[in-house]
Protein backbone atom coordinates (compact mmCIF):
# COMPACT_ATOMS: atom_id res chain seq x y z
CA UNK A 1 0.00 0.00 0.00
CA UNK A 2 1.26 3.38 -1.08
CA UNK A 3 1.43 6.08 2.03
CA UNK A 4 -1.41 8.52 0.43
CA UNK A 5 -3.73 4.80 0.92
CA UNK A 6 -3.01 4.53 3.98
CA UNK A 7 -3.65 8.15 5.03
CA UNK A 8 -6.40 8.15 3.37
CA UNK A 9 -7.58 5.16 4.97
CA UNK A 10 -6.93 6.66 8.33
CA UNK A 11 -8.78 9.39 7.87
CA UNK A 12 -11.73 7.43 6.17
CA UNK A 13 -11.78 6.28 9.77
CA UNK A 14 -11.45 9.13 11.28
CA UNK A 15 -14.66 10.60 9.62
CA UNK A 16 -16.44 7.88 9.87
CA UNK A 17 -16.10 7.53 13.83
CA UNK A 18 -16.24 11.80 13.85
CA UNK A 19 -20.06 10.52 12.18
CA UNK A 20 -21.03 8.13 14.25
CA UNK A 21 -19.99 10.08 17.66
CA UNK A 22 -21.63 13.04 16.27
CA UNK A 23 -24.80 11.13 15.95
CA UNK A 24 -24.82 8.98 19.22
CA UNK A 25 -24.45 12.85 20.91
CA UNK A 26 -26.49 14.43 18.81
CA UNK A 27 -29.48 11.97 19.93
CA UNK A 28 -28.27 11.50 23.65
CA UNK A 29 -28.75 15.18 24.16
CA UNK A 30 -32.30 15.25 22.47
CA UNK A 31 -33.23 12.61 24.60
CA UNK A 32 -31.46 14.86 27.29
CA UNK A 33 -33.59 17.80 26.55
CA UNK A 34 -36.69 15.63 26.32
CA UNK A 35 -36.42 14.26 29.50
CA UNK A 36 -35.74 18.18 31.07
CA UNK A 37 -38.99 19.04 29.22
CA UNK A 38 -40.95 16.58 30.65
CA UNK A 39 -39.81 17.38 33.93
CA UNK A 40 -41.04 20.74 33.40
CA UNK A 41 -44.31 19.14 33.00
CA UNK A 42 -44.53 17.48 36.00
CA UNK A 43 -43.17 20.70 37.77
CA UNK A 44 -46.09 22.54 36.02
CA UNK A 45 -48.88 20.00 37.30
CA UNK A 46 -47.93 20.11 40.66
CA UNK A 47 -48.32 24.19 40.18
CA UNK A 48 -51.78 22.90 38.97
CA UNK A 49 -52.61 20.34 41.21
CA UNK A 50 -53.19 18.28 38.27
CA UNK A 51 -52.56 14.53 37.92
CA UNK A 52 -50.79 13.07 34.80
CA UNK A 53 -52.47 10.23 34.03
CA UNK A 54 -50.82 6.70 33.05
CA UNK A 55 -52.71 7.01 29.52
CA UNK A 56 -50.73 10.40 29.41
CA UNK A 57 -47.14 8.90 30.17
CA UNK A 58 -47.61 6.20 27.44
CA UNK A 59 -48.75 8.88 24.85
CA UNK A 60 -45.41 10.57 25.83
CA UNK A 61 -42.74 8.10 25.40
CA UNK A 62 -43.74 8.66 21.11
CA UNK A 63 -42.00 11.66 21.57
CA UNK A 64 -38.30 9.56 22.67
CA UNK A 65 -39.20 6.95 19.58
CA UNK A 66 -37.71 8.99 16.71
CA UNK A 67 -34.21 9.70 18.84
CA UNK A 68 -34.28 5.45 19.68
CA UNK A 69 -34.62 4.47 16.05
CA UNK A 70 -31.58 7.27 15.07
CA UNK A 71 -29.41 5.29 17.58
CA UNK A 72 -30.67 1.54 16.67
CA UNK A 73 -29.88 2.41 13.32
CA UNK A 74 -26.54 3.69 14.40
CA UNK A 75 -25.78 0.59 15.87
CA UNK A 76 -27.19 -1.24 12.81
CA UNK A 77 -24.85 1.32 10.66
CA UNK A 78 -26.83 2.21 8.36
CA UNK A 79 -29.31 5.12 8.18
CA UNK A 80 -28.78 6.82 11.16
CA UNK A 81 -27.65 10.03 9.95
CA UNK A 82 -31.08 10.86 8.25
CA UNK A 83 -33.05 9.56 11.31
CA UNK A 84 -31.01 12.07 13.47
CA UNK A 85 -31.94 14.82 11.11
CA UNK A 86 -35.74 13.52 11.01
CA UNK A 87 -35.50 13.09 15.06
CA UNK A 88 -34.27 16.78 15.17
CA UNK A 89 -37.19 18.39 12.58
CA UNK A 90 -39.81 16.07 14.15
CA UNK A 91 -39.22 16.83 17.49
CA UNK A 92 -38.40 21.27 17.06
CA UNK A 93 -41.70 20.84 14.88
CA UNK A 94 -44.22 18.57 17.12
CA UNK A 95 -43.23 20.36 20.48
CA UNK A 96 -44.10 23.98 18.73
CA UNK A 97 -47.21 22.69 16.99
CA UNK A 98 -48.34 21.68 20.25
CA UNK A 99 -47.39 23.86 23.10
CA UNK A 100 -47.84 27.43 20.57
CA UNK A 101 -50.65 26.62 18.49
CA UNK A 102 -52.77 23.46 19.40
CA UNK A 103 -52.12 19.47 19.05
CA UNK A 104 -53.47 17.77 15.81
CA UNK A 105 -54.15 14.46 18.09
CA UNK A 106 -55.71 15.85 21.42
CA UNK A 107 -54.27 13.31 23.47
CA UNK A 108 -52.02 15.60 26.01
CA UNK A 109 -54.27 16.26 28.52
CA UNK A 110 -53.88 19.73 30.32
CA UNK A 111 -51.52 20.40 27.56
CA UNK A 112 -53.97 20.42 24.83
CA UNK A 113 -54.44 23.81 25.55
CA UNK A 114 -51.05 25.82 24.54
CA UNK A 115 -48.52 28.07 26.64
CA UNK A 116 -50.58 31.27 25.97
CA UNK A 117 -53.65 29.95 27.26
CA UNK A 118 -52.09 28.23 30.22
CA UNK A 119 -49.96 31.30 31.16
CA UNK A 120 -47.17 29.14 31.85
CA UNK A 121 -44.01 30.90 33.11
CA UNK A 122 -40.67 32.18 32.09
CA UNK A 123 -39.14 28.83 33.22
CA UNK A 124 -41.30 26.57 30.71
CA UNK A 125 -41.20 29.42 28.06
CA UNK A 126 -37.21 29.11 28.50
CA UNK A 127 -37.24 25.36 28.49
CA UNK A 128 -39.66 25.02 25.25
CA UNK A 129 -37.18 27.64 23.18
CA UNK A 130 -34.42 25.61 23.87
CA UNK A 131 -36.39 22.37 23.28
CA UNK A 132 -36.67 23.88 19.75
CA UNK A 133 -32.95 24.85 19.57
CA UNK A 134 -31.91 21.73 20.70
CA UNK A 135 -34.27 20.13 18.24
CA UNK A 136 -32.47 22.31 14.69
CA UNK A 137 -29.24 21.38 16.14
CA UNK A 138 -29.84 17.75 16.37
CA UNK A 139 -30.61 18.07 12.88
CA UNK A 140 -27.92 19.93 11.66
CA UNK A 141 -25.94 17.63 13.36
CA UNK A 142 -28.13 14.87 11.44
CA UNK A 143 -26.96 17.02 8.22
CA UNK A 144 -22.76 17.43 9.18
CA UNK A 145 -22.77 13.63 10.04
CA UNK A 146 -24.03 12.59 6.35
CA UNK A 147 -21.27 14.97 4.90
CA UNK A 148 -18.72 13.42 7.03
CA UNK A 149 -19.70 10.27 5.98
CA UNK A 150 -19.81 11.28 2.43
CA UNK A 151 -16.17 12.52 2.73
CA UNK A 152 -15.41 9.20 4.17
CA UNK A 153 -16.08 7.76 1.29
Amino acid sequence: MTDDKIHNGCRSEILSARARRTILWANITMIAMIVIHDSDHVRQAANWCYTISAQLWLVNVSVYVPSLIALALLWRGKGAGVATMINGLLVGAAFSEVHLWRPSIPVWGIWNDNFFILGVDWISWTILALTVLVGALVSAAGAYALGLQWAAR
